[in-house]
């Protein structure tokens, strides 16, 4: 009787069976790295070849206060725009110099464009999911030390879990920045809209920090602005770090992976802006070669 591969003999079940069990390995195996090559594209950081980046052109402010005026020369644009979500754009993918990072393990955020409360915004809804839509820019912080945005909670964050806590660390929205120091260090913090958490309030995570600008639930459903000073935030984070660092990445983050809660939020805008010296200064923008006297 034949034992061999063609055969109906007792080996021949065996060698069937064997055979069936590696091209179930192959193709399980194929399968992992198909898997792991699409999300290895979806998450690793891109190299954009459209970085945002001020200009050296060189202009004028007027800085008025009682009693006093004077022009101040500055190099480069007095805001920079770095997103401007009245204008809708293409978000799957979104343009080169953005990136949408998702994580491994957690569902996206649900991006779209929509208007509220009178203006047109982006929209970014979670339901137990994660992830954040970047903007790349490279922008020295001690010329633009002040970032300024408008947003709008919709529906927060509802949780008894301490947001204090990685196991309650789910904000509606957050803007994620990222900075090079001058020593080559990557420094990363986050300003977010707090739970239970008020302005002014920080927490650390880690050695990860936080910084709350607006929260809780008396500011819900209404636009708000809002203005930070980026460089005071560093100094605080880091006061040993020397030299100016350079802004390089800023990002917007909804989460309610870890609650399992969901939240919408909207953006319409991100700036960063230069400071003119001195308390309640009233400024205007001049081209550079504006003469004085004019």
């Amino acid at each position: 009787m034949a034992t061999g591969p063609s055969g109906t003999g007792p080996g021949a079940p065996a060698y069937a069976g064997g055979r069936v069990t590696v091209l179930v390995l192959v193709t399980v195996v194929m399968l992992l790295a198909a898997g792991y090559l699409y999300y290895r594209d979806r998450t690793a950081i891109p190299v954009p070849s459209n970085v945002l980046k001020p200009g050296n052109d060189t202009g004028l402010a007027v800085v008025t206060e009682p009693g006093f005026s004077a022009f101040v020369a500055l190099v480069g644009e007095q805001e920079l725009t770095v997103m401007d979500f009245t204008r809708p754009m293409p978000l799957d993918p979104p343009p080169d110099g953005w990136w949408h990072r998702r994580f491994l393990t957690r569902r996206a955020m649900d991006l779209s464009f929509g208007s509220i409360g009178g203006e047109q915004a982006l929209r970014l809804a979670t339901d137990n999911s994660a992830s954040m839509l970047f903007r790349f820019v490279e922008v020295p912080l001690d010329r633009y030390p002040l970032l300024a945005w408008r947003w709008l909670i919709e529906d927060p964050i509802e949780s008894d879990r301490d947001e204090l806590t990685r196991a309650g660390d789910d904000h509606p929205a957050r803007l994620f920045i990222s900075f090079l120091s001058a020593a080559n260090e990557r420094r990363a913090l986050e300003i977010i809209w707090g739970n239970h958490l008020q302005a002014g309030d920080t927490k650390i995570i880690g050695n990860f920090p936080h910084y709350v600008a607006n929260g809780g639930s008396g500011n819900l459903g209404e636009w708000q602005n809002e203005e930070v000073n980026l460089l005071s935030l560093y100094q605080r984070f880091w006061p040993d770090d020397e030299g100016a660092p350079v802004i390089t990445r800023i990002g917007l983050f909804c989460d309610s992976d870890e609650t399992g809660d969901d939240s919408i939020a909207w953006f319409s805008s991100v700036r960063l802006k230069q400071q003119v010296e001195g308390p309640g200064s009233n400024f205007s923008r001049f081209p550079g070669n504006l003469p004085i006297s004019q």
